[in-house]
C-alpha cells in the first residue's frame, strides 16, 4: 500500500472510487436519490467534483498492488491553512488547472439529477457548522485546523487500512504545523476516526421542512498533541513524505439506525443494509 499526494492523472480513478463508495455514504443517497436512474449523469457530476477537489485541496491518493500494479482505490481532500501541498513536478493550483486543461476543467454540465432542495439543505448546514464547530472556535484562539474535507474507499478495497493510511497523513501534517484535526464523519468513518482519538463535540441535522428523511451528522477533533503523541509510536513511509505510523485505541462502536446513525428514514433500513455486508 503507497499514499501519495494525487496528481490529475488521478481523476479517473478518483471518480471511480467516488461512484463505487457513494451508495454506502448516507450524504449520497440523501442528496441523489435518483442517481441510478441518471448513471451517465451521476458519473458526470462525480468527475466535476473530483475535479473541484484537485483544484481547491490538498489531495492524497491510496493505491494497492492489484496484478502486479498499484492501481488507486482510495482518496482524501483536505483544507488546511499551510500553503496548500503539491506533487514533486507538477502544480495543482487553480489557476494552473484551468489555464492548462481547459477542456478537463472548465467545461461542466448543467445539473439535472439530485433532490434540490436536499443538496441545499445540506450545503448550507455544512457551511454553518463548519463556521460554528471549527472555523470560528480556531479563529477566535488564533490557529487555524487541517479539515479532512472527504475520504472514501472503494467497496472492494475496504477494511484493508486505505482510510487509516489516509487519515493518519492528515493528522502527521496537522501535528507537525501544531494543527488540530478536525471532520464531520459518515458512519463508515466515525469507527475509524474515535479509533485514532478524535473526540466528538458536537452533531447537526440536515432536514428539509416535511421531509421525514434527515441526516445527523457528527462533528470531530483530534488535538495536534495527541496526534503528534500518536505518531510516535513508531513509523512508516508514506509517499515521498515520512509519516508516522499511528497507534490506535477502541473508543466506541458504530451504529447504524434511528435511534444513533447518520441516515434516518425510509432510506436508513437500505442503507443499514449495505452496510452489514461489509461487516
Amino acid at each position: 500500500m503507497f499514499t501519495r499526494l494525487a496528481t490529475l492523472s488521478d481523476l479517473d480513478a478518483m471518480t471511480w472510487v467516488l461512484i463505487g463508495a457513494s451508495p454506502l455514504d448516507p450524504i449520497y443517497p440523501y442528496r441523489f436519490p435518483d442517481r441510478h436512474l441518471y448513471p451517465d449523469e451521476f458519473t458526470t457530476l462525480c468527475r466535476q467534483k473530483c475535479r473541484e477537489y484537485l483544484a481547491t485541496s490538498t489531495v492524497v491518493v491510496c493505491e494497492m498492488e492489484e496484478d502486479d500494479q498499484e492501481d488507486v482505490v482510495a482518496f482524501s481532500a483536505w483544507d488546511t491553512p499551510i500553503p496548500r501541498l503539491q506533487p514533486v513536478g507538477g502544480m495543482l493550483s487553480p489557476y494552473f488547472l484551468c489555464s492548462q486543461f481547459p477542456s478537463q476543467l472548465r467545461t461542466s454540465s448543467p445539473q439535472t439529477i439530485g433532490h434540490k432542495t436536499r443538496m441545499q439543505a445540506f450545503r448550507t448546514q455544512c457551511a454553518t457548522s463548519k463556521q460554528h464547530f471549527f472555523d470560528q472556535p480556531y479563529k477566535s484562539r488564533g490557529v487555524g485546523h487541517m479539515f479532512l474535507k472527504i475520504l472514501l474507499c472503494h467497496p472492494a478495497y475496504q477494511r484493508r487500512g486505505a482510510g487509516s493510511a489516509l487519515t493518519r497523513w492528515g493528522i502527521d501534517q496537522a501535528a507537525k504545523h501544531r494543527l488540530d484535526t478536525t471532520v464531520f464523519a459518515s458512519p463508515m468513518g466515525l469507527e475509524l476516526y474515535k479509533k485514532l482519538g478524535f473526540e466528538e463535540v458536537g452533531r447537526f441535522r440536515v432536514q428539509v421542512d416535511g421531509d421525514d428523511e434527515y441526516l445527523e451528522i457528527p462533528a470531530l477533533v483530534l488535538e495536534w498533541k495527541d496526534g503528534r503523541r500518536l505518531a510516535e509510536n513508531g513509523g512508516c513511509e508514506v509517499g515521498s513524505l515520512d509519516v508516522q505510523s499511528l497507534g490506535t485505541r477502541e473508543r466506541g462502536i458504530l451504529r447504524i439506525g434511528t435511534s444513533s446513525g447518520m441516515f434516518h428514514g425510509e432510506m436508513g433500513s437500505q442503507v443499514r443494509r449495505v452496510v452489514s455486508t461489509l461487516s
